[in-house]
């Protein structure tokens, strides 16, 4: 048995190392998206709050009113801050991600690259079986041609 198979398994397993590794880079690009789409949300909504304090604050209001705007505002500031904190985990896994993908595809690469060698080593191998049966079979057919010949 000539280890081929062993090679193609091989790289079989690269290459569903690597469409692994993309998708778990996609599922952490989503992610991360998502986590830049909820801060987008969150400033916004800051924004309007703060802007809706400042109105209130400029016309007669009640102390209580404006309490519940600040309070909100705070909170709204606080889950800003969490949010901010997990983009930084989201951006650090997509690295790692990023990462994985690279190492697992350089792995596949040089696994198609020792199969690549296998073939053409079996192929070498091939050729000079035939070139040595050729060369048993015109030994042969001299040796009968001179035989013959005497």
């Amino acid at each position: 048995m000539n280890g081929t198979p062993v090679w193609e398994v091989l790289a079989s397993k690269a290459q569903r190392e690597v469409r692994q590794a993309q998708q778990q880079l996609a599922e952490a690009q989503l992610r991360k998206d998502q986590a830049i789409e909820r801060e987008q949300k969150l400033d916004q909504l800051l924004i309007e709050y703060a802007e809706r304090l400042n109105s209130i604050q400029r016309r007669a209001h009640s102390t209580n009113e404006a309490g519940n705007y600040r309070n909100f505002i705070i909170q709204l500031q606080s889950i800003k801050s969490r949010s901010s904190a997990e983009f930084e985990s989201l951006d650090t896994a997509c690295k790692n991600a990023r990462q994985d993908v690279m190492l697992a595809d350089q792995e596949r690469l040089k696994i198609e690259r020792l199969v690549e060698r296998a073939k053409e080593q079996r192929q070498k191998e091939r050729d000079q079986r035939e070139s040595r049966d050729a060369e048993t079979e015109s030994m042969i057919q001299f040796n009968l041609r001179a035989r013959l010949q005497r």
